[in-house]
């Protein structure tokens, strides 16, 4: 748990400052909206932001534009979530979205090794024999992955899924619901709403984080996930909130996102490492020494994450 190893923490230096958090692109959101139009003005700008990274993507050559339409995707997917008690979504949606998000998925985890992991790990290790040619088959490994998320952006199966997200929305089937109940529940105004959404985001990480074991990757693993989507919400909800207090908010979040970002980069990186060193024999030497130096920077970081939390907790709930 984090607080068994606070007190090695306390005599570790701090791992950076906290980073100068910078507010999202604005949002059609606006105060005194109801919960339906809420709900529509955030989706339609994830599915604006999607279609536009998704131009980047179907060249197969731009890293970021997979990055950025990745997190599109996952924005679009926790706020469908956030609102799936008033409004339904097909499963054969959410299905599919599921399907793109694994296809750009696996397109980032090899960027982030080769373009991320093994790039730093050459600067920082430049004598070592091999870690070039390392990185070399983990980038050709990555312009593969690019071109088959490409292949799917492309595909008749991505436009299906664009054109019939954009049909349901348009045809806001949870109007003819007839639930009394429901439908003044969609008529009210969303800021209490959002209000409750952001509290249960803040209280599930929070309880991650205070049975996490810093040591055990699957753990870090939900602690970030949960991290990264009280960070969306929050982004969402952003014109409902006093700006200095979220800003507080949202640097410890970041701070803490940050790490958590690397350690998860590092325990992403054994694994596709070992599987190119299935792939590739040769480079099954250099591979073991970058998976042993990531091991042991990973234990160096693990007191620094307990620090970040602290500091999170100490921000306060929304």
């Amino acid at each position: 748990m984090l607080h068994k190893v606070a007190r090695v923490a306390e005599s570790q230096p701090t791992t950076g400052a906290e980073p100068e958090f910078q507010m999202s692109p604005s949002s059609t959101l606006a105060a005194g909206m109801t919960v339906e139009q809420a709900f529509g003005a955030i989706v339609g700008d994830g599915l604006a932001q999607l279609q536009r990274h998704a131009k980047g993507v179907r060249g197969g050559v731009d890293p970021e534009s997979v990055h950025q339409m990745r997190i599109s995707l996952r924005r679009l997917h926790l706020v469908l979530r956030l609102f799936g008690r008033w409004i339904a979504v097909p499963p054969n949606l959410l299905a599919e979205l599921g399907w793109l998000r694994v296809r750009l998925g696996t397109a980032r985890d090899a960027d982030v090794l080769a373009d991320g992991t093994l790039a730093s790990l050459v600067a920082t290790c430049p004598p070592e024999e091999g870690l070039a040619a390392l990185q070399e088959a983990a980038a050709a490994h990555a312009q593969a992955m690019r071109t088959l998320a490409a292949v799917a952006v492309k595909s008749a199966r991505c436009a299906r899924l664009m054109r019939d997200l954009t049909a349901w929305l348009q045809a806001a089937p949870w109007q003819a619901v007839p639930d009394d109940a429901l439908q003044q529940t969609l008529r009210q105004p969303i800021g209490p709403r959002a209000a409750r959404m952001l509290r249960r985001r803040h209280e599930r990480l929070v309880e991650i984080g205070d049975q996490l074991h810093p040591d055990r990757a699957e753990e870090r693993h939900r602690l970030r996930i949960a991290a990264k989507k009280l960070r969306y919400a929050t982004e969402f909800f952003l014109p409902l909130q006093p700006a200095r207090q979220v800003r507080r908010r949202l640097r410890r979040l970041g701070a803490l996102q940050d790490l958590l970002g690397g350690l998860n980069d590092a325990a992403v990186a054994d694994l596709l490492l070992r599987d190119l060193a299935l792939r590739e024999p040769a480079l099954a030497g250099s591979a073991s020494f970058a998976r042993g130096y990531l091991c042991a920077a990973t234990v160096q970081d693990l007191p620094g994450l307990v620090l970040r939390w602290r500091r999170f907790v100490a921000a306060g709930a929304p």
